[in-house]
Formats: structure tokens, sequence, C-alpha cells
């Protein structure tokens, strides 16, 4: 079974994409009904746990296919480049472009922030977990800075045939056994760990967990297929219960596994286990939301900025009128982006996939 066939997992990730983009546009709501954007869409910022989750969970059945050695290394990277490089840079181009473009190289910070965007590099050590100004200009890219690791540690392991086990003992060292030794006390709580560097934080923060979660579900998962249909629904059900219940009553909004992370964790392992019966009623704008969820992610926070401020030209105050031309369009880019910059660079990976042994 493919990645792509786990449509409930894609809607998962079109949903998870969405609830984001409504949280960083709830502000607008706010204006017209003061607080009833934040109760609406306060908890919308959760979507980013559970797009860790689905991270690990994917990557696994992408790096379980792969021999190990070095070309399951160049392989690996290969098609994760593929899979983020192109959308992302020509996002963050135009967002360069329509955010002052050379007038940032007047501003010491803005250039830093710009750099650390090109390369993937915290910069901010005191702002765990996101170790970057997640409010300005390319904020969005904090969570693409634990990705970028993630897969650059996965790719080392792709080396040895014991690459789940030298997986799991890489993040022991970072997680738990390198802060002990510093003098620090395990933690989950994704405020982290504090070493003074931004890329010592960033690499030992608790949030990395939440891949870790689809990494062990993914390697879990071939053992499930025999589970009863009846177990399966409960569970779904159950999942959406606490989920629902965690959300509205809790308000468990926050990052990491001790907050969002451990019921989206169950509500993720519950849509894989009832992916086929999801997949017979999930309606298909939802897995389109899935297929364009990356650009989504990305182009969004334009509203708010490059693009936003040109709203006012038009005639589009601030407001519920900028809140609904601002979804829309952003879902309208998106799905641009999908179908002329992610499609084709994904078409290219699988001709290439049938030409290498792997």
């Amino acid at each position: 079974m493919t990645n792509s066939s786990f449509k409930g997992v894609q809607a998962l990730r079109g949903l998870a994409a969405l609830v984001v983009m409504l949280f960083h546009f709830r502000w607008n709501i706010n204006l017209s009904y003061p607080n009833l954007g934040d109760q609406l869409f306060g908890w919308g910022a959760i979507g980013v746990d559970l797009f860790f989750i689905i991270s690990g969970f994917v990557i696994t059945l992408s790096a379980k296919k792969l021999n190990p050695g070095m070309s399951a290394v160049g392989v690996f990277l290969k098609h994760r480049a593929r899979r983020i490089f192109p959308v992302y840079f020509t996002i963050l181009l135009i967002t360069f472009l329509l955010s002052g473009a050379m007038s940032t190289f007047h501003y010491p910070e803005k250039v830093n922030n710009f750099i650390s965007a090109i390369t993937f590099s915290p910069v901010d050590a005191n702002h765990a977990p996101f170790y970057v100004d997640d409010s300005g200009v390319y904020g969005i890219r904090w969570t693409l800075n634990y990705e970028v690791f993630f897969y650059l540690v996965m790719a080392v392991c792709l080396i040895s045939k014991y690459r789940w086990l030298l997986l799991l003992a890489v993040f022991s060292l970072s997680l738990v056994v390198f802060p002990m030794l510093a003098g620090h006390s395990p933690t989950l709580d994704v405020s982290g760990y504090q070493f003074n560097s931004a890329y010592l934080n960033l690499m030992t923060n608790p949030v990395i967990w939440l891949f870790l979660v689809g990494v062990v579900f993914g390697l879990v998962y071939p053992y499930t297929k025999n589970l009863n249909n009846q177990f399966r629904i409960a569970i779904l059900l159950l999942s959406i219960i606490i989920t629902g219940y965690c959300i509205v009553f809790t308000q468990s909004w926050g990052h990491g596994i001790t907050m969002s992370g451990w019921y989206l964790s169950i509500l993720f392992i519950a849509v894989v286990l009832n992916d086929a019966l999801i997949t017979r009623y999930i309606p298909r704008f939802f897995i389109t939301l899935g297929d364009i969820s990356f650009s989504l992610y990305l182009i969004h926070t334009l509203m708010n900025g490059g693009i936003g401020k040109r709203f006012e030209d038009i005639g589009i105050v601030d407001g519920l009128p900028r809140f609904a031309l601002s979804c829309v369009l952003s879902i309208g880019l998106a799905y641009l982006s999908y179908r002329f910059i992610e499609r084709p660079a994904s078409r290219r990976k699988q001709q290439t996939l049938r030409h290498e042994a792997v």
C-alpha cells in the first residue's frame, strides 16, 4: 500500500492545514465580534502537531521500502527535496518580493531572518519551541526546521539494516541522554532545554516525540490488519469524543505530547485503522485539501502580510470581509501551487522511481 492510498490520512492532513489557516486568520473575526475568533479557532495551532505525527508515519512507510546503504540515503534525500524545495522556495521568493524585497538588506535582523529561512536554521535560542520569530515574515517555517532535522537523522539511519534501532538510539541520545548529561531533568514540555544554542535547543526539543509516535505506529501498522472491524470503529468514535472534549472543555491547545499531542496521536491511529471505512464516505473536497495542504500551509500567511496588505486598495476591509477573502484566496492559490509546482515535481519523482533500484 502506498502512502497516497491512505485517504483518511490525506483528509486529516488537509484538515490540519485548514485549522492552522483559520487559527492565523481568527483576528479578523475578533475585529467584528470580540473574542469570537479565539473561541472558534484558538485551538487551530494543534494542526502542527498532527503534521508532525503524520510526517513520522509517512516517512517510515517510505523508508521501509529502501534497501540499506548509501544509495538509500541519496534516494531518500532527493525525494524529500523534491517534495519540499520547489514549492517552499517559490513561495519564499514571493514572500520576499511582497514584504520589502531589497529593503530587507537595510536591517540586520531581517537579513538574519531571511538567511535562516533559506537555510532552515533556528536563530532564537530563547523562543521555544519555535526558535525563530514565528509571528514575523517567514515565521511559519519553524515547523520545517524540525522536519528537515528529522529527515537528516532518518537519512543517516538508512545506511544500516538496523535503521530503526539506530533511529531510536539517536533520538534517545538527543531527547534524553544528552540533556541529562548536561544537568537537565528529563521533560516532555516543549519549552525544552536551554543550551544557549538555537541548534541544540531544537535538536533536543521534546516536540520531536510527535514524529516518533508516527514512526512507531508506522512500524506497528502491518500487524494491525486482523483487528476486528467493530473494535476499529469503537476506537475511532472514542478518539473523536476524546479530541472534541479536549479541544472544547480542557483547552489543551498547546504543542507537544503532554498537551494536544497525546489525543491527536489517538485520533491519527484511529483514522489509519479505519482508512477503508473513511475512504468510502469522505467527501472528495477533503482529499483535495490534503493534496494541497503543504502549499496551503505555506501560502496562507501571505494573507496576513504581503498580499493582505493590498486588500484595502481593492476595498476589502479588515474583519469578516478580509477573513472570507483570505480563506478563499489561500485555498485557490494553494491549489494552483499544487497543480503547477508540487504535482509536476511529484510526477518526476515517480518517473525516477521506475528507473531506480531501491
